[in-house]
């Protein structure tokens, strides 16, 4: 090996400082707002920026009581201590015991104060945020809560599903999407809608719809809904909240779904919505598929994600996010390696793709706690300082992923096209031998 002179060790480290600061750069809410360029999250003219995040739907419940900010901040501290660049968490609480929103337009301003203290922390660590903007299930409230709200004004709807065509519900859900938006954080003084440290919009978690298992309910919704936020927050991008499961549009992939149940979502079609900037699925092998053994579940898990990347790239051309990602701990040992593999795998295969230029690109695991927050345990949480080995899982992801910031995305796509192009013609040439030796 060559010993370098001192000189040029000297500017050898002057440029990896320069680079390590570039892409650090790049991953923080600093760097500005969120953009697109196909299948690249882009910042700062063309910069890619890659994601390694987690869900912690309860930030702004808990810091709407000020003596608890403190656990808001050490989550925080936490997660970017572990190199984690992204948040998914909830604007949203309807009615029930503690709401943001108690009844249409009428809002509970502790919560909007703890959702701004949210946002205040989430820019000072460095991390983004995609924020939800209602739930498909009843928890905090839901679709439920607005069609409830509905029938209370005197409104004859007949189920949950009605959330997605009741114009009077509509409206009800446009005016907590403008509510939101424009809010003034009266912590930084800055509006919602442009404020950097927010990736983007999630119109809500995890839409299904039994009452229309063609997906056509939820895609009229979603290119109703989509182009109004965009109305309100041209800036920001958005998406639907979808967890991949397909339907009976093209180029779906339907008997992928598990147990070959349809959900009332088209994976490809809701994506191509105009207004949606990006895709999202979620992974939950073991809930999923319960009853499976780990050799069925891992199956599913690698045909989840290939397929869905696929399809992403071949036909939406846009960024790929798996929001939604966990195992249920059981007690023992045992489940907690199984999980550790299972945390293994799903952040390999992000990386494996964003390395390569592919459209996954990040993801965010089910959920953060912070010690002491016993109560909130579901058996997905991981709590970084009581759990060595998933910390480290997912510091060494994060590392990983930081070091493929601040590439400029038409560099990016270049590779990608040759990549595929020398894989093209090992095939070619592959089948060129079989059939002359034939």
């Amino acid at each position: 090996m060559a010993r370098s002179r001192p000189g040029a060790l000297a500017d050898s480290l002057l440029v990896l400082l320069f680079l390590v600061a570039s892409a650090a750069a790049a991953a923080a809410p600093g760097g500005g707002l969120v953009g697109v360029d196909g299948t690249q999250f882009v910042v700062g003219g063309g910069k890619t920026v890659y994601f390694s995040g987690f869900n912690a739907y309860w930030l702004m419940l808990v810091a709407s009581d000020p003596p608890r900010r403190g656990q808001v901040v050490a989550a925080f501290r936490q997660a970017a201590g572990h190199g984690l660049n992204l948040a998914r968490t909830w604007a949203f609480s309807d009615g029930g015991d503690t709401p943001l929103q108690s009844a249409p337009g009428v809002y509970d301003e502790a919560m909007l104060q703890g959702l701004d203290f949210v946002i205040a922390e989430a820019r000072r660590h460095g991390i983004y945020l995609l924020l939800c903007l209602t739930n498909n299930f009843h928890d905090f409230g839901g679709k439920r809560q607005y069609v409830a709200w509905a029938r209370e004004a005197g409104h004859h709807l007949a189920t949950a599903d009605d959330f997605f065509n009741s114009t009077v519900v509509k409206g009800y859900y446009k005016n907590h999407v403008k509510t939101v938006l424009t809010r003034v954080n009266t912590v930084t003084g800055v509006a919602y809608r442009d404020d950097p440290t927010i990736l983007g919009w999630e119109l809500m978690n995890e839409p299904r719809c039994e009452a229309d298992p063609t997906g056509a309910m939820v895609q009229a919704w979603v290119e109703e809904m989509a182009p109004y936020v965009k109305s309100i927050d041209g800036d920001h991008l958005v998406t639907a909240g979808l967890e991949g499961f397909y339907g009976d549009g093209v180029h779906e992939s339907k008997d992928l779904n598990p147990w070959g149940i349809y959900y009332g979502t088209n994976f490809v079609e809701t994506h191509r919505a105009h207004g949606v900037d990006f895709a999202t699925i979620h992974l939950y092998p073991d809930v999923w598929l319960w009853g499976s053994g780990a050799a069925a579940q891992l199956a599913f898990f690698r045909n989840w994600t290939r397929s869905h990347a696929r399809d992403t790239e071949l036909y939406l051309g846009k960024p790929l996010l798996v929001t939604e990602y966990g195992k249920f701990l059981w007690d023992g040992v045992a489940n907690r390696t199984q999980r550790d593999r299972f945390l293994g795998q799903v952040l390999d295969s992000i990386y494996a793709s964003a390395a390569a230029g592919g459209p996954l690109v990040g993801g965010a695991f089910w959920q953060l706690l912070d010690p002491g927050m016993d109560t909130l345990r579901d058996g997905y949480e991981i709590i970084l300082p009581e759990d060595q080995r998933a910390a480290t899982i997912i510091g060494n992801h994060s590392r990983q992923l930081a070091e493929l910031n601040g590439q400029d995305v038409e560099v990016v796509r270049r590779r990608r096209r040759w990549r595929r192009g020398a894989h093209r013609k090992v095939h070619i040439n592959f089948f060129a031998v079989q059939s002359s030796s034939v």
